[in-house]
């Protein structure tokens, strides 16, 4: 199995973000985070992790890392789907160097 690239700083907590993505199961367009607005040039995913077996409640992450117009890498994720009752959430988790 190849190895996943994961973020040099992992936010102890994700952040929630707000994202325009063009369709459902795809990589956002652009997320918001901290007032400011980043157009994603790049993106690299989904990769999904499955909650905890022993954790009844619980969303799967669909994990993306994507790269900005300015060549910054965030690892974003999305937890949920978009057919389920609710509207998935996104969040930032981490930075890449």
């Amino acid at each position: 199995q190849k190895d996943k690239l994961r973020p040099i700083h992992l936010l102890r907590f994700p952040h929630p973000i707000e994202v325009m993505a063009p369709i459902p199961d795809y990589p956002p367009i652009h997320f918001k985070y901290r007032e400011q607005i980043h157009y994603i040039k790049k993106a690299d995913g989904p990769e999904r992790i499955e909650r905890e077996w022993w954790i009844e409640d619980g969303l799967h992450r669909d994990y993306y890392m994507v790269e900005d117009d300015e060549g910054k890498r965030y690892w974003l994720f999305r937890s949920g789907h978009y057919d389920d009752e609710k509207q998935p959430r996104w969040f930032l988790h981490g930075f890449f160097a």
